[in-house]
């Protein structure tokens, strides 16, 4: 009898521990992709003959800046996003966006001002060859004053949309920023 209960007890103990070997599986980590922290948008203007107009909107602190801009004339625009939450490490986020280029889509919505927008020839393109509007091509309109809302989404559902809803995903950031369209 005291064989067979040795005997029950050595059975119990390598059966605990096979299942517990067994059962134990490996989780597979997740790869987390953190959001950017985005502290600045810089828009940079050029247009042919004129010197660069350069616009600086901080996302954590009050703003002055304003675009002004002459009618009917075309400009090429860049936005930049930068994180300079440590002064001695500033952070350009479009070097994140270029290399997660499927991942990230920009946005401009303008009101009160009749502005169209295409990308430049040296915007980056998705897999798909969608542009990712980092470096634009503005046409302006007749004289007016509003307000450009630029968006940088994460994950968009789509890159085809003309609305901000329209695109889904994230917003890593929105920045409203006044524009003035000066008579020619």
């Amino acid at each position: 009898m005291v064989k067979t209960i040795i005997l029950y007890t050595k059975q119990t103990l390598l059966f605990i521990f096979l299942i517990s070997i067994f059962s134990c599986s490996k989780d597979t980590p997740e790869i987390v992709n953190e959001e950017e922290l985005i502290t600045t948008v810089e828009l940079s203007f050029n247009t042919q003959g004129e010197s660069e107009q350069k616009i600086r909107w901080e996302t954590t602190a009050p703003n002055t800046a304003e675009i002004i801009l002459k009618s009917n004339t075309e400009y090429e625009v860049q936005i930049t996003f930068l994180d300079e939450s440590d002064p001695g490490d500033i952070e350009n986020i479009n070097e994140e966006i270029i290399e997660e280029v499927d991942e990230h889509q920009v946005f401009f919505e303008f009101s009160g001002v009749t502005i169209s927008y295409v990308q430049s020839d040296s915007d980056p393109l998705d897999s798909n060859q969608n542009p990712v509007f980092i470096n634009t091509v503005w046409s302006t309109s007749v004289a007016s004053s509003g307000i450009v809302r630029a968006f940088l989404i994460h994950e968009p559902t789509t890159k085809n949309s003309t609305t901000r809803n329209g695109f889904g995903g994230e917003t890593d950031v929105s920045v409203d920023i006044p524009i003035r369209i000066l008579e020619e």
